[in-house]
């Protein structure tokens, strides 16, 4: 630029100053709304091309109805949403978890009730057969000690009618009856 000005005696200096002064002026915008160029940039512009492609990544796995209320959000509301509904779900199952295990310690516990209510039933009677057996073992011995005595007592009458059954012989032969 062409600048065109009449000068006086003595103003050449100054007003060389004056346009020095203006040029780095000039310089010093032109450098502070590149600046702000850039900021603006990388800072709105990129936010917009990263929230555009986090909503298409975080769009995949949702059904279409669901996505297109959450296209609306930001990725980062979403994201945490998608973290709360993690941490409910988590939670959710971590509950369940602890029902099922509860259930199983109750089941378990019963199991173990019953185990040793079958267990004493079985002592009981256990005992009541051992009682049995002793009571049956001693009327065996009473039986074994009357049919001892019983084959003894045959014998004794075995022998005295075969003693009188000599006897009459003798007494036959002899030719006495009584």
């Amino acid at each position: 630029m062409l600048y065109e000005h009449i000068q006086h005696k003595g103003e050449a200096g100054a007003d060389l100053h004056h346009r020095e002064d203006l040029r780095a002026h000039r310089e010093i915008v032109r450098l502070t709304h590149m600046q702000d160029l850039k900021d603006m940039t990388n800072n709105v512009h990129y936010e917009n091309y990263r929230s555009r492609k986090l909503a298409a990544v975080t769009c995949n796995g949702v059904d279409l109805s669901k996505a297109k209320g959450q296209l609306t959000k930001s990725p980062l509301a979403q994201m945490e949403e998608e973290r709360r509904e993690h941490v409910m779900k988590m939670k959710k199952m971590e509950t369940e978890m602890e029902q099922v295990f509860e259930m199983k310690i109750k089941k378990k516990k019963q199991k173990l009730k019953d185990s040793e209510a079958e267990l004493e039933r079985r002592h009981e009677q256990m005992k009541t057969l051992e009682a049995q057996y002793k009571e049956l073992e001693e009327k065996r011995k009473l039986f074994e000690e009357d049919r001892s005595n019983w084959v003894a007592h045959q014998r004794i009458l075995e022998q005295q009618k075969l003693e009188a059954s000599k006897t009459m012989e003798k007494n036959k032969k002899k030719g006495k009856i009584f």
